[in-house]
């Protein structure tokens, strides 16, 4: 897991103001991570979720706008830890966030279904449409056929 961190934070990708955790610190969350796995007995199975926000290059969208909708979309996952690294090392900024996969309040682990997946997308784009920025398409209908809601 801690692969994943160094990863999203390094040096080359980001800058350190871009870098913050909700329910967790930055230089921390590794251990945090761990901490609350071991003490719910969830050492094993699925680790962390890797979430990445993407921004269209069209918007010329600050770093710091895309860091702040990145810790804003990360509110929406309650109970659980959270790492928001903003990298601007290619031709469009984007959001990784590293999400525990374990909740810190209950000890449940994560699960999402695809429609739940669609979900998050268009809580996604939900902010930033908020922010006048363009957002993504759904690229399949499948999982919402035959929704009434």
């Amino acid at each position: 897991m801690s692969y994943i961190f160094k990863y999203v934070m390094r040096k080359e990708a980001t800058e350190r103001k871009l870098i913050d955790g909700l329910n967790c610190s930055p230089v921390s969350a590794c251990d945090e991570f761990e901490y609350v796995k071991h003490q719910y007995h969830k050492e094993d199975g699925r680790q962390y979720y890797h979430i990445v926000q993407s921004f269209s290059p069209d918007d010329n969208v600050t770093p710091e706008l895309a860091h702040e909708i990145g810790m804003k979309f990360a509110e929406n996952f309650p109970g659980y830890q959270v790492l928001v690294a903003t990298h601007t090392n290619t031709k469009h900024v984007h959001n990784h966030l590293i999400m525990n996969s374990v909740n810190f309040e209950n000890g449940r682990k994560f699960h999402i279904s695809r429609d739940q997946m669609l979900q998050y997308k268009e809580i996604s784009n939900q902010l930033c449409r908020q922010y006048g920025l363009s957002v993504t398409e759904v690229k399949t209908k499948k999982a919402l056929a035959g929704r009434t809601s």
